[in-house]
């Protein structure tokens, strides 16, 4: 789906596909992968790996080889609920698309964050380049994450000076819906959820349907709340009361699934 298209899904699934291929030079070197930064991800993963154990959000006991670091994460292959794990990592990285005008204004959409001037761009080597320089006119809003941002200096050719830009790198488009559940502070204004006084999320134009809209987001992230504290209390629980735990945290889970993949 268009909500979670991106330069770092698209990492994901390289280095996914290479672990396939039990991490061979070959196929690096046909599909034009940098080997040694994909055996560089493998070694930050072992590390991240160890670290959720430190902290509780996995058990150790019979997960002693690396291998099986995936039977650690049912949704490992879950497209949807890996974008809310990118916007809760790099929030408040986060742009709006600015849509052409049609007859003014530059050519193609650009992208807008919450501390720029001026509308950005996306890196030269990001997937995500074409696609914003040929977004249509009209659409539905849409938002991404990034990783970083960088300003060139500006240049002087032919007589013409072109003035300095910014640029995002490794953008990925994501979901409404992945912002208002794991990314900033909501406030509820008038008809609207307000995401750190800066991303407007209408909720509705009618008044009920707008508390009810939103006392069911608002509730449902206080859930995702707990279920992150039950995950690591929980973690060295009794079988059968951990069972009971992961029954109803899929559910939750379940649930986020279901929302995201309706708006995509």
């Amino acid at each position: 789906g268009g909500t979670v298209k991106g330069d770092l899904i698209a990492v994901i699934a390289a280095y996914r596909a290479w672990s396939k291929e039990k991490k061979s030079q070959k196929f690096c070197t046909n599909h034009a992968l940098n080997s040694t930064s994909l055996r560089e991800m493998d070694r930050l993963r072992k590390q991240f790996h160890d670290l959720i154990i430190d902290a509780g959000l996995v058990s150790n006991s019979g997960v002693n080889d690396t291998a099986d670091m995936d039977d650690c994460n049912i949704a490992s292959d879950d497209a949807l609920l890996t974008s809310c794990c990118i916007v809760g990592g790099l929030y408040p990285n986060i742009c709006t698309l600015i849509r052409p005008k049609r007859g003014s204004g530059p050519r193609g959409g650009r992208l807008l964050t919450n501390e720029s001037d001026s509308a950005c761009r996306p890196s030269s080597n990001s997937f995500q380049k074409r696609r914003v320089q040929q977004v249509s006119e009209t659409g539905s809003d849409a938002y991404a994450v990034f990783y970083s941002k960088h300003r060139s200096m500006g240049t002087v050719s032919a007589g013409q000076k072109r003035p300095p830009e910014t640029f995002l790198s490794e953008v990925n488009f994501v979901s409404k819906f992945a912002l208002l559940l794991f990314g900033g502070e909501p406030e509820l204004v008038k008809n609207a959820i307000v995401l750190d006084k800066w991303l407007k999320f209408k909720v509705s134009s009618d008044d009920e349907s707008v508390k009810l809209n939103a006392t069911l987001i608002l509730s449902l992230r206080e859930l995702l709340d707990e279920v992150i504290l039950e995950h690591v209390v929980e973690t060295f629980s009794p079988p059968e009361e951990k069972s009971k735990m992961v029954e109803r945290h899929k559910r939750i889970i379940g649930v986020v699934r279901r929302i995201l993949a309706e708006e995509g």
